[in-house]
């Protein structure tokens, strides 16, 4: 069930900005609120004569001092208020930068002795974590000796956070299949699973325009993975017949770029069939069948709602639209690869994990061209947002082209924990948004 422990996982293309590997390779920040050694005690056995005269660079630096000390006494108050319980969520926001460096504990193992004693401590927490997931899971017979299949209770608050702290590998499969057909049972239109299968075996059989493309872009896909080095074997050849079912089962779709890695990462943990109606139902239980419609209407829809809800008219917001860059410069990949290729692939399933279980949309709100998706992006917007806020200090300090070079490249998220974080504290703000 799920991918075989210690199976490498794809490894993305190392294209980082020179910024951002500089700012992932720097020591975490030492966040402190205590009072600073005074320049009295930190020049102990120095002794300066007191001067009468005050020149007018004196005055201006001592000016600038005065400003720098209270911005330094304002940000301190403003990390011990973060400390409080009701401002968690906004000191997760306010230290998202720390999501490029190693945690605490992590960043110290340097040693090997060290590092085996910090591996079996990982490995009993998500011993731990994994019993915790085998009890909320309840067993289903399967159908015409399939063996167990697993249902979650997709509106349980346990699971919800739960899944929010990440799904155990090893459950993974079962739990995205779960929440997926989950969705599909509230919706009457939606096609059951042995229809999806039928006919994913009878287009086998039939020809697909786009065939020649699938065929260029499959082994240019995570072809790092062991599973997809050989050409028209094993992995490669599994993707294409996906591809190839895909691109038939939504005539008006057909296949574009994006779909190959969305096809490669379920792959990693479904066989094909499976794999085939997790894509079916993604595109028409999570949006992708609207951000792929041709001509892009749904996709420059749901930009335009994290620029002008999400963003909020921030610091970072008039930073890019000073500069002139907008969403549809970094953010088109960022949506048709659910950020493949963008941040590191443990963190790209934690954004997964939450993804296929909060990404339906809200049947309670009007439909409309404009806002397509019904909140059923927001957590692919709440994400992307968390991106920003991780980036926010290096963006305010960049220009046009250094911007673009953090923004389009790969993310180093090296606290895959923090930036989930981030990214429930954007997602519950805005849900605080909407209510009110």
């Amino acid at each position: 069930m799920g991918k075989i422990p210690g199976t490498p996982e794809p490894k993305p293309p190392q294209r980082v900005s020179t910024v951002l590997q500089l700012a992932s390779e720097a020591p975490r920040r030492k966040r402190t609120f205590g009072r600073s050694p005074s320049t009295a005690n930190s020049q102990k056995g120095f002794r300066r004569a007191p001067s009468r005269k005050v020149s007018a660079r004196s005055l201006k630096r001592t000016q600038g001092d005065n400003a720098s000390i209270r911005s330094s006494r304002s940000s301190q108050l403003r990390q011990a208020a973060n400390r409080l319980p009701g401002n968690k969520d906004r000191r997760w926001m306010d230290e998202a930068g720390d999501m490029l460096t190693l945690p605490p504990g992590l960043a110290d193992i340097a040693e090997e002795v060290e590092g085996g004693k910090g591996a079996e401590l990982m490995k009993k927490k998500e011993s731990e974590r994994t019993e915790k997931w085998r009890r909320m899971a309840k067993i289903i017979k399967g159908k015409d000796g399939e063996g167990m299949v697993f249902e979650f209770d997709t509106k349980s608050s346990k699971l919800i956070e739960r899944t929010w702290k990440g799904i155990p590998d090893r459950w993974r499969s079962a739990a995205w299949y779960s929440f997926l057909a989950a969705s599909a049972k509230k919706r009457e239109d939606s096609a059951q699973e042995g229809d999806i299968i039928e006919a994913f075996h009878k287009l086998q059989d039939q020809s697909s325009a786009d065939d020649v493309q699938i065929d260029v872009d499959v082994p240019r896909t995570i072809n790092s993975h062991i599973m997809f080095r050989r050409r028209y074997r094993g992995g490669q050849r599994l993707l294409f017949r996906v591809l190839h079912a895909l691109s038939l089962y939504f005539p008006a779709t057909g296949y574009v770029q994006g779909m190959a890695s969305l096809a490669a990462t379920l792959l990693c943990y479904f066989d094909e069939e499976k794999c085939f109606v997790m894509l079916v139902r993604m595109w028409t239980l999570r949006g992708l069948e609207k951000l792929y419609e041709p001509g892009f209407p749904g996709l420059m829809a749901a930009l335009d709602e994290f620029a002008t809800t999400w963003l909020d008219n921030g610091e970072v917001s008039a930073k890019l639209n000073e500069l002139g860059i907008e969403p549809t410069a970094y953010g088109t990949r960022w949506y048709l690869t659910l950020f493949n290729y963008s941040i590191p692939f443990p963190a790209q399933l934690r954004v997964w994990d939450v993804f296929m279980l909060l990404g339906d949309e809200d049947q309670s709100l009007p439909y409309s061209k404009e806002r397509p998706f019904a909140g059923g992006l927001d957590v692919i917007h709440a994400t992307s947002a968390a991106l920003i806020d991780g980036t926010r200090d290096i963006l305010l300090d960049s220009d046009f082209e250094s911007s673009m070079k953090v923004l389009t490249s790969w993310i180093p998220v090296k606290d895959e924990e923090l930036l989930m974080k981030v990214t429930k504290a954007e997602w519950k703000l805005h849900r605080g948004k909407k209510r009110s």
